[in-house]
């Protein structure tokens, strides 16, 4: 029997964001691997987290004190910072996820403190190979990197059909049947490239083409901007940040969803978890090609890649892709197909339960 695991993760729905379906996703997993699985878990926002941190780790504490859990696993790396000292202490097996802004946050103070503790860490479970890497240059020894690929829950086929979604959805924001949806879901920060789309790819699409933004962050209001000096205010769609029931239409009933994702020095895209979630909802992917990304797009099969900040690479592909509205259908459903073999949680459940296996059936540094 695998060890009864710990998961503390300080980013779990309720609230809403890549961390929180990747953290959910990490718990069913778990939860499938040993149903005697601990979780503890933040659901609420940054502001909770003072008050939330404290007592994560007097829960941690108290399961360690009774020897009730056998491998604590840490949501990322700064829970892992914070709970280092008590895991070391007990000498519990443990582990910490790290994502791709996990390694190359550029604050000093974070990489003075939370780098030194990674490269000693017994066990990294990096989300992407483009993660590992980044883990490597680090310093982190590579035999102490797994990498886990990381699996979606399938949407509910009790959901809205494409056509339902696609109907609302053009009710929202005022657009006809023959307008197409163009989709970027997804905290707006620089890298994520949508005022690099909106000025310089989304005007030269035919006029009919629509882009439809949802979620908030410091990038609202130059992507505006963007939008008036380019021309096309009257085609983007900010949405502002979504709930669950509102995020699972735009998913399912945009045309195609683009992830036009640029380089940032010091952030980097860990691995694009929501382009598997549009996939397999039948919706195509159009996604830059680099980073993490590339462990989440099958190009040709679950989606096409583009050359990141290549708009005249972008512009041509999508002129073909939106020209034909019935290949774009039968491209999406094999998307769907494809991404749910590919991407589907078994995996990912099966990586965990050979993490938690007792040390006597492991090889490796994972104490």
């Amino acid at each position: 029997m695998p060890a009864r695991p710990l998961f503390v993760t300080r980013k779990f729905p309720p609230s809403v964001g890549g961390m929180q379906t990747l953290a959910a996703g990490v718990w069913r997993a778990v939860d499938a691997v040993n149903s005697d699985a601990v979780l503890i878990a933040h659901g609420g926002s940054n502001r909770g987290l003072p008050v939330w941190l404290p007592r994560a780790i007097a829960g941690t504490a108290a399961r360690l004190v009774r020897r009730d859990v056998g491998f604590v696993l840490c949501g990322d790396a700064v829970m892992y910072a914070v709970l280092v000292p008590l895991l070391r202490l007990f000498r519990v097996r443990h582990a910490a996820m790290v994502m791709g802004l996990d390694l190359t946050y550029a604050n000093p103070a974070y990489r003075a403190v939370v780098h030194p503790l990674l490269r000693r860490a017994p066990i990294v479970i990096a989300i992407s190979e483009a993660t590992a890497s980044a883990a490597r240059d680090l310093g982190i020894p590579a035999d102490r990197i797994t990498v886990v690929r990381l699996g979606v829950a399938l949407p509910d086929e009790g959901g809205p059909t494409r056509e339902t979604a696609r109907e609302e959805v053009g009710k929202r924001v005022a657009v006809d049947r023959d307008a197409v949806v163009l989709l970027t879901l997804g905290r707006l920060v620089r890298r994520k490239g949508a005022r690099w789309f909106v000025a310089e790819v989304l005007p030269r699409l035919p006029d009919n083409v629509v882009y439809v933004i949802a979620g908030d962050g410091e990038e609202a209001g130059p992507v505006r901007d963007a939008a008036e000096r380019a021309g096309v205010a009257a085609r983007v769609h900010l949405l502002g940040q979504v709930d669950e029931a509102d995020r699972e239409l735009l998913m399912r009933g945009a045309d195609l969803f683009v992830q036009p994702n640029i380089r940032v020095p010091g952030d980097m895209e860990g691995f694009g978890l929501v382009t598997v979630e549009a996939a397999m909802r039948g919706t195509p992917v159009a996604a830059a090609g680099l980073e993490g990304i590339l462990d989440a797009v099958v190009d040709g099969v679950t989606g096409v890649l583009l050359p990141p900040e290549d708009a005249d690479a972008w512009v041509a592909r999508l002129q073909s892709m939106v020209a034909d509205r019935s290949a774009l259908v039968d491209a999406g459903a094999r998307a769907a197909v494809e991404s749910r073999l590919r991407y589907s949680e078994d995996a990912m459940r099966d990586a965990f339960a050979r993490l938690l296996r007792p040390p006597a059936t492991q090889k490796g540094h994972l104490h």
